[in-house]
């Protein structure tokens, strides 16, 4: 019968109009975007059409999704079409199931079609990008330096940058540790480099480096001489085999010429090791992305069981916002608790209780910190900052994401099982 009542909230679903405006607009959005000016940098438009769909579109969607989730059962009600339901022999919390089952299949459709179509164009503007910018359509695992330092002269420092010297007068050597702990895993890996450039023989946009990659325990080296050009990064390869369980990798850097500078930070190399590809990277951030969509579904028809279609609706979209913000609330609480961190500082005739913020510790504090755990946490369902920078999704992500969403839809449809059953019908 669950699955009965699913079914017809779909076909039910599928005949509004404003579904259609919101796919329709959702749809334009991403067409339009292949023709808007973006900057010069190759990977800027598939930026922006990740962040405009999972951004805006994505938003669209939602917003048609409570809409119609929060209207359902009241209009139903009003309709009398409920009563039918009600006078077969079924659990009123299998009528709830039903509505969140049917909603969900409407948001997994949604998120197909569109994510598909989103992930096709960037997949064809991907094959024309340059090898150094095609990080953003790798699932990567990023590892920082463990220890950077100088070896040799140091030329100057300026605003925490280190500039170095051509001509082996100084080195630039990052060290990484523990790059591959399971020995079976036999993953590629690349480093990229950032570094800034300067040339005492007048503006250049090239200069030559020499670029040593070192694996201390197999006593492995390969150097290379590759072209930095400002401000572009670029990638060096590193041998599957030279990297090795637990080992130490030192990689050393200096300009071949001595009229040439470069400035280094120990951020300014970074390896990564390519464990999969974009599609299942995209794919997993896609299924996030359809947690976040079930939350809210089940967070407006647990509003519907009890309230009328306009406050329901204004009730999901509140809820929705203060889920993105959570953040500023938790400050703010943390803000007043801390109130009196800085009273050493005040001369002793003043170190008497601030009244004001008396008060506001005792009507304010304990409400946000209840506010702050009641409400659902939507900034943890956040994979686009994955997706910008090439980063893998953990898999360990996607469980967490599950797990908070199945306990808040467990409490929630547990809330929205009593108040309907306890709800009268006239």
């Amino acid at each position: 019968m669950t699955l009965t009542i699913a079914i017809n909230t779909l076909r039910e679903a599928l005949r509004k109009k404003t579904l259609y405006v919101l796919i329709g607009l959702g749809l334009l959005v991403m067409l339009v975007l292949p023709v808007i000016p973006t900057t010069d940098e190759p990977d800027a438009r598939i930026k922006m059409m990740l962040v405009v769909f999972f951004q805006i579109v994505v938003l669209l969607c939602i917003a048609g999704v409570i809409f119609l989730s929060a209207t359902s059962l009241p209009h139903e009600i009003e309709d009398r079409t409920i009563y039918g339901i009600l006078s077969k022999p079924i659990a009123r919390v299998k009528v709830i199931m039903g509505k969140i089952l049917g909603f969900a299949l409407l948001s997994a459709i949604l998120l197909a079609i569109l994510g598909l179509l989103n992930m096709a164009v960037i997949q064809h503007l991907a094959s024309n990008l340059p090898e150094e910018y095609r990080g953003i359509v790798k699932a990567r695992t990023e590892f920082a330096a463990s220890q950077f330092d100088i070896q040799g002269k140091l030329h100057h420092a300026r605003e925490g940058i280190t500039w170095i010297e051509g001509g082996r007068a100084g080195i630039a050597r990052w060290t990484f540790s523990d790059l591959r702990k399971k020995p079976a895993n036999k993953s590629a890996f690349e480093a990229e480099f950032s570094p800034k450039i300067e040339s005492s023989r007048g503006f250049v946009d090239t200069i030559p480096l020499v670029v040593r990659v070192e694996d201390t325990n197999l006593r492995r080296s390969k150097t290379e001489v590759l072209p930095a050009r400002v401000d572009k990064p670029f990638i060096v390869k590193i041998d599957t085999e030279s990297v090795q369980e637990n080992s130490v990798m030192h990689i050393t850097v200096f300009p071949v010429h001595p009229t040439d500078y470069i400035g280094v930070t120990q951020e300014d190399v970074k390896v990564f090791s390519i464990q999969k590809g974009f599609v299942s990277n995209y794919t997993k951030a896609v299924i996030i992305t359809f947690l976040k969509f079930l939350l809210i579904i089940v967070i407006a028809v647990m509003g519907s069981t009890y309230l009328s279609a306009p406050v329901s609706i204004v009730s999901a979209f509140v809820v929705f916002l203060c889920g993105h913000i959570l953040e500023y609330i938790k400050d703010f609480s943390l803000l007043i608790q801390c109130n009196d961190v800085h009273d050493h500082v005040l001369p002793a005739m003043l170190e008497k209780p601030n009244i004001l913020l008396v008060y506001m510790d005792y009507l304010i504090k304990k409400p946000l910190e209840w506010i702050s755990f009641v409400l659902p946490d939507f900034k943890r369902f956040d994979s686009l900052k994955f997706l910008l920078k090439g980063i893998n999704i953990p898999i360990e992500t996607v469980g967490v994401s599950f797990g908070y969403t199945a306990v808040y839809a467990g409490i929630c449809l547990f809330i929205s099982a009593i108040i309907f059953k306890k709800r009268e019908f006239l």
